[in-house]
């Protein structure tokens, strides 16, 4: 078994930091994403395996990895940070906490010690990536986007990892081959942007997200059609799903 088919299996029908965007909803509500997604972690876990997702955009992040590592070196410095696809490693790591075996993170890279997570996010359409690059928008304006755009997966590294304080997000605008005048270096300063995120600064929104976690892992195993967890509150108490339907409002006399 190769180390990518080890690192799949490990994945396999557990919830991970990267999908965690498909547990939320603007109003904390179940809604057919959500559900979408329980049917497809049943899958997994009913068939061993995940049902294959083509994306071009996912092929271009996977692609550059390498070259985010390299421009972190070149900029910032490596020290004693480790490239998780390093072809030295012995396996590809995915983490899973001990206090919750449904789920876990595989950083792209971290210090031995595993106090610093690092991220790596290349920017492929053009309004992010001249969002991001554009020198005039302010750091805080860019790094609300970011919290938007991956804050779920942001906290889920931090639960992967109970030794980590840091997680180190980088924004990286990869060299267009099929763009002649893109001749900068891949490595040049300009090409990528660091945001860093703290523990301490999240702790209210790590918990809220382990809960959440939870009800995910309860809802995937329960015999029930999804589409019956949109309606109503639910929660985990002890240990098993409730629900909580608000009374109808009373009908006004006539």
């Amino acid at each position: 078994m190769t180390k990518e088919q080890t690192w799949m299996k490990a994945r396999c029908g557990r919830i991970t930091a990267s999908e965690l965007g498909d547990l939320m909803s603007a109003s904390g509500k179940i809604i057919d994403g959500c559900v979408s997604y329980i049917r497809s972690k049943r899958w997994e876990r009913q068939h061993g395996y995940a049902l294959g997702v083509s994306a071009r955009t996912m092929e271009i992040g996977n692609e550059n990895e390498p070259m985010i590592f390299e421009w972190m070196k070149a900029n910032v410095g490596a020290g004693d940070v480790v490239y998780s696809k390093d072809p030295e490693l012995g396996e590809i790591p995915f983490w899973v906490p001990e206090d919750a075996p449904y789920f876990g993170a595989s950083p792209d890279a971290f210090t031995f010690d595993r106090k610093t997570i690092w991220e790596f996010k290349t920017l492929v359409g053009n309004d992010s990536t001249c969002f991001f690059m554009d020198k005039y928008t302010p750091m805080v304006e860019k790094k609300a986007r970011v919290i938007k755009e991956h804050g779920p997966q942001i906290l889920g590294l931090f639960i992967s990892s109970p030794e980590t304080d840091t997680v180190k997000l980088i924004k990286y605008a990869y060299q267009r081959d099929d763009i002649d005048l893109d001749v900068d270096s891949p490595l040049a300063p300009w090409r990528g942007l660091v945001f860093e995120f703290k523990r301490s600064d999240y702790q209210i929104s790590i918990e809220e997200m382990r809960q959440r976690i939870e009800l995910f892992d309860k809802m995937i195993d329960a015999p029930l059609d999804p589409s019956q967890f949109k309606v109503g509150e639910w929660s985990v108490r002890g240990g098993q799903l409730h629900q909580e339907v608000p009374m109808p409002a009373e009908k006004k006399k006539k």
